[in-house]
């Protein structure tokens, strides 16, 4: 009976162990499944981050694109204007053109004020363009003031007085899309080395805790072992 008695002990001991060993390996798969869990939270937290700003940026770069070629269109209804607008009807009419397009870059350069200060980029730059654009703006009316249709020579001297006075500012917008894009290219590099640091850490994690978890089962089935040997 005693025997008896001695063996069923063994038993539940030997059970004890192998509850406790299994235990213990879902204990450490648990945290592991944690870990890897949180890791591919952050993970897509950062995914979601990098594609919020990415649409930011590229709207801010379609937005600074559109208002530069409003201005080249601008431009060229100012041609028209002078070259066109003999008759006073098409005067009108391509001088109301030529004012819907000067509204529209003055419209568009502010939209990209607002957009550019919460991403990190210099307003300076657009305040510039938007200071010429007013400047030059104010030029192209005193030179209508003297435009008058159908006199011989009239487009010529009219032109003449603004001649190349729109390069600077298209130099200014050439300037401002090369401060947006480098903004954009500083952006992106700077959210993809983010995520490749973060997957770096998520990695490291996820072999210490493998293993850890490893160790606890060998030191667990060492235990269990010593305890059956001294049985």
């Amino acid at each position: 009976m005693a025997a008896s008695d001695g063996s069923f002990g063994e038993r539940q001991a030997v059970r004890r162990q192998l509850v406790m060993m299994a235990g213990i390996l879902i204990l450490v798969l648990i945290v592991i499944d944690m870990v890897a869990l949180y890791g591919l939270d952050r993970m897509r937290r950062q995914s979601e981050r990098y594609a919020a700003a990415t649409d930011r940026l590229i709207a801010l770069t379609e937005l600074s694109g559109e208002a530069e070629v409003a201005f080249k269109t601008q431009v060229q209804e100012w041609k028209n204007v002078l070259l066109r607008g003999q008759d006073p009807a098409d005067l009108a009419r391509y001088r109301e053109a030529f004012e819907r397009q000067e509204a529209a870059v003055g419209q568009h350069l502010r939209e990209v004020r607002e957009q550019a200060a919460p991403l990190g980029l210099s307003t300076a730059a657009v305040d510039n363009v938007l200071a010429m654009h007013a400047d030059l703006a104010e030029r192209y009316d005193a030179a209508l003031e003297s435009f008058e249709p159908g006199t011989p020579e009239a487009a010529w001297q009219v032109d003449r007085s603004v001649r190349g006075m729109d390069r600077p500012l298209t130099e200014a917008f050439d300037a401002l899309m090369a401060d947006v894009r480098a903004l954009a290219d500083g952006e992106r590099t700077a959210v993809r080395a983010e995520m490749a640091a973060a997957a770096e850490t998520q990695r490291t994690i996820l072999i210490v805790a493998h293993g850890a978890g490893i160790v606890l089962v060998l030191i667990s089935l060492v235990v269990a072992l010593r305890a059956l040997r001294r049985r």
